[in-house]
């Protein structure tokens, strides 16, 4: 094929602007999907702690596109082209076609609010539009330039709970025992409860935040953009991602030990005063190391940076083979369609909605009534993100171990109302060295005259070597006062409510929830004093008061 005049490519004939407003639709498309990507992933980035370092991926992903594309001669971009005209059109109706599967999607991502597994799936099919777009605008050669900037974005993506919660609780546990058998080697008072670790002077839970998780996660990402920065030898970024995935996991055991070690020497006070900074020391002192590891690395090393010698951008772009580039309006027509029904039938929701705006259940805390009040754990109830809620002790004589506890929690409509159920007990009792048993069932609690139903747990925890603690607990869910629909056994979520194919307004609406727990050794689980229990520590009010 005959190679492009690049003196024309100046003029108005085959001018860029030409060629973009030509290819209007898959430019628009490209530029829309990568918003609605990025904007589908700020929640997290928000929120979440974890992925706080995910505002820096788009910018990284940018960078190496500019860097990677800038660096290339003008015989590669002219290759390029003829490279481009050389590729396999398709019909545009066919292309169409997966924008039906965005109803779904996105029906499915307003419920279930930021699942993991919904946000890979769009940015997984984000990336290959692009690798796509790579593909029939410059043919391989273009496509494996820009196929690590690509891939680059999904550092930032959260990890679908069926993988990261299991992870989490792993990576708990194991820093707490490891940190057991040091603080053990070093003479210092210790026992263990799961990922709890029990001083002389103070306690020290190991939560989500503390597991290691964010190291590990924002470790790969920074050693990945060391190497690309720095134009590693495939080997040397090998290495350099396995060292981080090391260091991560080194520097959060360091940091805990040296936690644990404050609170055993000053207490727990001290320990919670120095807790950011030395959570921070830690995490930044890794990135250092990941990036001076870099540059030992990229010693005598030429890097890679933008030439001036290939034309300019406009030049570069216009060698590409946009006339090539497959018919996507239609594609465009549908994705818009789907998209404006999906919310329009939300908009009429929302306006139907009349959500619960205070909690229907009541502490019972008279000085007669045995109920005790505790305070729930500063980081615990961050993580809820609850509007209010109370927790108790409840002292019982004919209780196994002379007590029972339960939790009460009350969301109203908001981002975290949309991921209070991700607190779900099979999930979050084995961070505390809880582990289920049995099958999970049901039974029905009469409070204030009103039979509610309540999912049953078991669960067992090791306290002491030759010692085992087993637990029941009842837990229960309303959303604007009727009773969630539970399927636990769909893993695919970390949500146990039953989902749908259509719209609704659950997510608009107040969250309420009550569990009890009941603590024994022995015998059969003390269901009918977990039952009696509850109507002494709450009463629920008849009617739900609603906004309107």
């Amino acid at each position: 094929m005959a190679s492009i005049d690049t003196g024309k490519v100046g003029s108005g004939v085959a001018a860029p602007v030409a060629k973009l407003r030509m290819n209007w639709a898959f430019t628009l498309l490209e530029a829309v999907l990568w918003v609605w990507s990025i904007l589908i992933c700020v929640p997290y980035w928000l929120r979440d702690e974890n992925y706080a370092y995910g505002w820096f991926v788009p910018v990284g992903m940018f960078l190496f596109l500019w860097m990677r594309l800038g660096s290339q001669t003008r015989e590669f971009w002219v290759q390029c082209g003829q490279e481009g005209r050389s590729t396999w059109r398709v019909n545009p109706w066919w292309i169409a076609l997966p924008g039906l599967a965005l109803f779904p999607l996105e029906v499915y991502r307003e419920e279930y609010q930021q699942s993991g597994i919904v946000l890979w799936a769009i940015n997984l099919a984000k990336v290959a539009f692009s690798m796509a777009g790579a593909w029939w605008l410059g043919g391989r050669r273009l496509l494996m330039v820009t196929l690590f900037p690509l891939l680059f974005f999904l550092t930032a993506v959260p990890w679908p709970a069926r993988i990261a919660h299991p992870l989490q609780q792993n990576l708990m546990i194991g820093v707490a025992q490891v940190l057991h058998e040091l603080l053990l080697w070093l003479d210092v008072p210790v026992t263990i409860k799961g990922a709890v670790l029990e001083l002389t002077n103070g306690t020290v839970g190991i939560v989500e935040a503390c597991s290691g998780i964010r190291s590990l996660q924002s470790g790969l990402m920074v050693s990945l953009a060391v190497g690309e920065l720095m134009w590693l030898r495939r080997i040397h970024r090998g290495i350099l991602v396995v060292s981080a995935v090391l260091l991560a996991l080194f520097s959060n055991l360091a940091r805990t030990f040296v936690l644990c070690w404050i609170v055993e020497k000053s207490g727990s006070d001290a320990m919670h005063a120095k807790h950011d900074l030395v959570g921070n020391i830690a995490m930044y002192s890794l990135y250092a190391v990941i990036f001076l590891l870099g540059m030992w690395f990229a010693r005598g090393q030429a890097g890679i940076w933008p030439r001036s010698d290939a034309g300019s951008w406009s030049d570069r772009i216009g060698q590409l083979s946009w006339e090539h580039v497959p018919d996507f309006r239609p594609l465009f027509g549908i994705t818009l369609a789907m998209f404006l029904t999906v919310h329009g039938w939300y908009k009429v929701l929302e306006f139907q909605a009349n959500p619960q705006k205070a909690p229907a259940f009541a502490a019972i805390l008279d000085p007669r009534s045995g109920n005790e009040k505790k305070e729930f754990a500063g980081d615990v109830w961050a993580q809820l993100g609850a509007t209010e809620g109370d927790s108790l002790v409840r002292r019982e004589s004919s209780a196994p171990l002379g007590f029972v506890s339960s939790s009460h929690l009350f969301w109203k409509p908001s981002a975290m109302s949309r991921t209070a159920l991700h607190h779900r007990p099979d999930v979050c009792m084995p961070g505390s060295g809880w582990q289920a048993e049995g099958d999970v069932g049901e039974t029905t609690v009469e409070i204030s005259g009103q039979p509610l139903k309540f999912v049953t747990f078991r669960f067992w925890r090791q306290e002491s070597p030759g010692k085992q603690v087993r637990a029941l607990m009842l837990w229960g869910v309303w959303r604007n006062g009727e009773p969630v629909p539970f399927d636990f056994s769909d893993k695919l979520t970390a949500l146990p409510e039953k989902y749908g194919w259509t719209p609704t307004a659950r997510h608009m609406l107040g969250i309420e929830l009550v569990s009890i727990m009941v603590p024994y050794e022995k015998g059969e689980p003390p269901l009918e004093l977990a039952r009696q229990a509850l109507p002494r520590m709450y009463t629920r009010s008849a009617t739900i008061e609603r906004t309107r």
